[in-house]
């Protein structure tokens, strides 16, 4: 160790990268709004209490899937158990169709989240 050197820095590094590592990128949730999309993280916290709703959540385009074929896709309703994914690179400079620096301080953010479907 240099005389000096601030080895703060890279502890609280090091504890971000432990902290962040073991996050899931699937978590159940239920759709409380839909306009915007806001869903409630099933998953209680530590102590029992529920988690921030998160919203402004994305979604998949499922209609694009099935164009053509006579299915017909429904919107998500209040009180459907869906299932969300993370995006993992921080998403917070993100513009539809444009190419990003991903933020290095949001990595598996729930900011980032899309809805992926209805869980029957």
């Amino acid at each position: 160790m240099k005389s000096g050197e601030n080895l703060l820095v890279p502890l609280i590094d090091q504890r971000v990268a432990l902290g962040i590592s073991g996050l899931k990128g699937l978590y159940r949730a239920e759709v409380v709004a839909t306009s915007p999309l806001t869903v409630q993280p099933r998953a209680l916290t530590a102590d029992g209490k529920k988690q921030t709703a998160v919203r402004k959540v994305a979604q998949l385009d499922l209609g694009a899937l099935v164009e053509g074929t006579g299915v017909k896709v429904r919107n998500y309703k209040v009180g459907d158990e869906v299932l969300v994914g993370v995006i993992t690179e921080g998403t917070a400079n993100f513009k539809k169709g444009k190419d990003y620096h991903a933020d290095p301080y949001r990595i598996n953010s729930v900011d980032s989240s899309i809805v992926l479907g209805v869980i029957k």
